[in-house]
Formats: structure tokens, C-alpha cells, sequence
């Protein structure tokens, strides 16, 4: 069968299509998937392009939607014909966040799902959504389940609040369709007046080119009324945490990742 493979150092130009033996049958409490989508991250591109180190051989890519097409002894979660979602951290299945790093994230340290079949265990995975197809389904895992782990889960987010995502990546064009159908207020920045303009067909209330006004976060709590926002999908780090927290209210919530701890503001440095 068919696989990607990323040869060491890593750079997209080491990516390379190549002939992988096909999977052994599932052993007890394993399933074996046909993979049929993976959706792109952008963890996915910084495992391929560096400059974090990658095993030789690593194949890439941490989601997936495919069918299962045999069980083995003991699982009664899945049956041959359905169709399951791969998780992000597979070893996390309930309780608080207990993982430091990706050790086991499929494409980082472990192969990944660049590949037509695999064999692994059932709990590695979950039900795709009622009438998702595999392509719909596939966005799910990184994107789609970091904002609503942030905005719903974490965040308790409320219809009436206001909700500032950071440019038009995976996980701020879910928190975008999240937060609405919440019915929360959305503000949007993007260095793109285009993409801004679809942010706003989407059904974003305001935008910001943050390129063309750097200050964009005391633009956008000035047009909140001085109250600042209620919610940041922070995805900038260092870069944009400053102008962040220029935009939150006092006791918003900040935060960027399914593992990393919330930002409560708890001052402002207008206080």
C-alpha cells in the first residue's frame, strides 16, 4: 500500500510517496481503518518543515476519518462499516490534561495517517458525526475540537457574548461558527482586507486588518464600549498575546490550546 514518508532532517522537499507493507490483522482491542480524509494543520506542516527534529521514516499527519474494516478480540465500541475520527492525544481519553508533549500524537511521535490502511487500537479513535461524510469529518480533531474545548467546554461560552478570533486558520473559523451558533458576537482579525470581507459574509459583526492598525486590540475594546471582549482564541503567542489582552475585559479568557492553561485576565492595564 501507499504511505507518505518524511526522511530526516525533515522540509517539505523530504516528503516522498512510497510502497509501506500492508498492515497485520487486529490484535485484541484493535481496529484496522481504510483511511479516507486527513485534513491539514498547521502542526502538521511544523513536523514536516521543522525546525523541530523528526525521526526518519516519521509518516505525517495527526487526523483522519476512515472506515473500519475489521475488529479484533474485545472491541464492541466499533463494527466493520463504520465510520470513526482519529483523536489527537490518543492516550488521553477522559479527566484533567496529563500530556507534556507529543510523544504520542499520530505524524509527531508516532507514524501518522498519510497512509491507506492502519492498524491501532480502538480507543485511538471515535464516531465520526451522524451524516458527516469522511472529508467533513476529518477536520474534526485538531481544529474543530481545540475550539470547542476552548470556547464551550473550557470557556462556558454564552449567547451575548463576544467572541475575537485571530486570523482565518482552522481553529478560528470553527470558534467563528461555534460562537454563532451560540449566538455570540464575533470580531475578526486578518492582514488580509479579502479574507476579512469573507469573515464578515460568514457572519463576523467586526473586523480588523491588524497590518494596516498594529493597535488593533485597543481598537477592538474601544469598540466593545471600553468593556473589552469575552473571549480570545489566542493563536499567536508572543506575537499577539500583548495586543490580546489590550482587547479583553476584566475576567475574559484567553486561551489557544486543547492542553494549555487558560489566560484570565484579571487586571487590565488600563486599571
Amino acid at each position: 500500500m501507499r504511505a507518505v514518508k518524511l526522511t530526516a532532517p525533515g522540509g517539505l522537499d523530504n516528503l516522498q510517496i512510497c510502497d509501506v507493507p500492508e498492515p497485520e490483522a487486529p490484535g485484541p482491542g484493535e481496529i484496522l481503518v481504510e483511511v479516507r480524509a486527513s485534513s491539514l494543520n498547521y502542526h502538521d506542516y511544523s513536523v514536516a518543515a521543522g525546525p523541530f527534529r523528526v525521526l526518519d521514516g516519521r509518516i505525517p499527519l495527526s487526523d483522519a476519518a476512515g472506515v473500519v474494516r475489521a475488529v479484533g478480540e474485545g472491541v464492541r465500541r466499533f463494527s466493520v462499516g463504520d465510520l470513526v475520527v482519529s483523536c489527537f492525544f490518543p492516550t488521553w481519553s477522559s479527566g484533567r490534561p496529563f500530556l507534556h508533549g507529543f510523544e504520542t500524537t499520530p505524524g509527531d511521535g508516532v507514524d501518522g495517517y498519510a497512509q491507506e490502511r492502519v492498524v491501532r487500537p480502538a480507543t485511538w479513535f471515535t464516531r465520526a458525526p451522524k451524516d458527516y461524510d469522511p472529508i467533513e469529518a476529518a477536520t474534526l480533531t485538531t481544529a474543530g475540537l481545540t475550539a470547542w474545548r476552548a470556547l464551550v467546554v473550557n470557556g462556558r461560552l454564552r449567547s451575548g457574548e463576544v467572541v475575537l478570533i485571530l486570523g482565518t486558520g482552522g481553529v478560528s473559523l470553527f470558534a467563528l461558527q461555534i460562537a454563532l451558533a451560540t449566538g455570540a458576537t464575533v470580531v475578526a482579525t486578518s492582514s488580509s482586507d479579502e479574507k476579512l470581507e469573507r469573515l464578515r459574509k460568514l457572519g463576523a459583526s467586526h473586523t480588523v486588518n491588524y497590518r494596516s492598525q498594529p493597535d488593533w486590540g485597543k481598537r477592538i475594546f474601544d469598540w466593545t464600549g471600553g468593556r473589552g471582549v469575552d473571549h480570545v482564541i489566542e493563536v499567536g503567542g508572543a506575537r499577539t498575546l500583548p495586543q490580546s489582552i489590550a482587547a479583553i475585559k476584566v475576567g475574559g479568557i484567553s486561551r489557544s490550546s486543547v492542553c494549555s492553561p487558560a489566560i484570565k485576565v484579571r487586571f487590565h492595564p488600563r486599571c
